[in-house]
């Protein structure tokens, strides 16, 4: 009896020390911060704009200058992205990320990083796994020209034979446009089947989308598409895409097209697609923990998430792939660390299943 009261005691304390570890959701304030810090650096990666969904808490360097953003969830601390700020402090930053979460008896993880910081985490035994592909369009060679690009011309014709025109709208309060994109974004989602994601991907919050350019598809007066824009000195990309299911010409198609020739004309030199989540993981000689789990939910969720359809259209604008990774202290927490990056960003693995029983 003694003996169980101990385990308990144990038990409790480290729930207690978990619980105090943890650093508040971040606000106002720390938004303000992170917002310079990005606007000052030189390089960025991923998707750092995610630091304004409301749902991250913030870890900063000793300096001050650099950042990373990551959430619990049962004993994991799921850091999103590689850490923005200094390059010189990106190791040091994760490794005390890293060292904080053990002193609270949680085990950390980094999903959606690159080569670089994955190998800079190599140092410190940290086990890198493959789990999707970044997409990255090289605008200066970028051209509607040519035989492959025969859809986004067709795509192009067509919306402006529909009236459709493309705009870029600068960051701001939504205002009276608001009631037009809830409509289109609730649409989608009926559409889709699907629920607002949360963690690595945006949801519909007129707060958010204030933060950004938003570039908008009309058909005459109507919005029928748009995606936020998120844009850093050469680098351009965007989270929510979004559109009308009944809209004849004003699709992904055109949206995409006109967004890569505008940022072409603005001087921009890389567009990033986002990630092709699970792409190609099957292809390894020997699958890990992660590549197994990916291919069930690959396998699994393609008529729920359009995985093999996201990353055909993608294709459409020549992207090269860079790869990205899950990394954590081994093979199992990577596998583990998967499914709470898939709890965090829609409920889980398993609902994501269960779902899928239903097409």
């Amino acid at each position: 009896m003694a003996e169980i009261e101990q385990r308990e005691n144990r038990r409790f304390r480290i729930r207690v020390r978990r619980k105090e570890a943890l650093l508040p959701l971040a606000g106002p304030a720390d938004y303000n911060r992170a917002r310079y810090v990005m606007e000052k650096t030189e390089t960025v990666s991923g998707d750092p704009f995610l630091a304004f969904t409301g749902d991250k808490r913030f870890f900063w360097s000793d300096s001050g200058e650099t950042f990373l953003m990551f959430a619990p969830t049962g004993r994991a601390w799921i850091a999103l992205g590689e850490p923005v700020g200094r390059s010189d402090e990106f190791g040091s930053v994760g490794l005390k990320f890293v060292q904080t979460a053990h002193g609270a008896h949680a085990w950390p993880a980094f999903f959606d990083v690159g080569e670089a910081f994955a190998e800079v985490m190599a140092q410190h035994r940290f086990h890198a796994e493959k789990t999707g592909e970044r997409g990255l369009v090289d605008l200066p060679l970028f051209t509607v020209s040519g035989k492959g690009k025969k859809d986004l011309r067709f795509a192009r014709n067509l919306a402006h034979k529909n009236n459709c025109r493309f705009e870029v709208r600068p960051p701001g309060a939504l205002g009276s446009l608001e009631p037009s994109l809830h409509r289109v974004s609730e649409g989608w989602l009926k559409w889709r089947g699907g629920v607002e994601k949360s963690f690595s991907l945006g949801r519909f919050d007129p707060d958010y989308l204030a933060r950004f350019s938003l570039a908008l598809v009309y058909r005459g007066n109507e919005i029928v598409a748009f995606s936020n824009l998120w844009t850093h000195k050469t680098y351009a990309t965007m989270d929510l895409m979004r559109y009308a299911d009944n809209e004849p010409g004003g699709g992904m198609d055109y949206l995409f097209t006109e967004l890569c020739l505008w940022a072409q004309e603005k001087g921009f030199r890389i567009l990033d697609l986002g990630l092709a989540p699970l792409a190609n993981l099957a292809e390894q000689d020997r699958p890990s923990t992660v590549a197994r789990l990916g291919g069930l939910v690959y396998a699994r969720g393609e008529k729920f998430y359009g995985f093999e359809g996201l990353r055909a259209f993608k294709d459409k604008f020549d992207p090269r792939w860079v790869p990205a990774y899950i990394l954590a202290g081994n093979a199992w927490r990577a596998g583990a660390a998967a499914v709470a990056v898939a709890s965090l960003t829609g409920g889980g693995v398993r609902k994501l299943l269960s779902q899928t029983r239903k097409f």
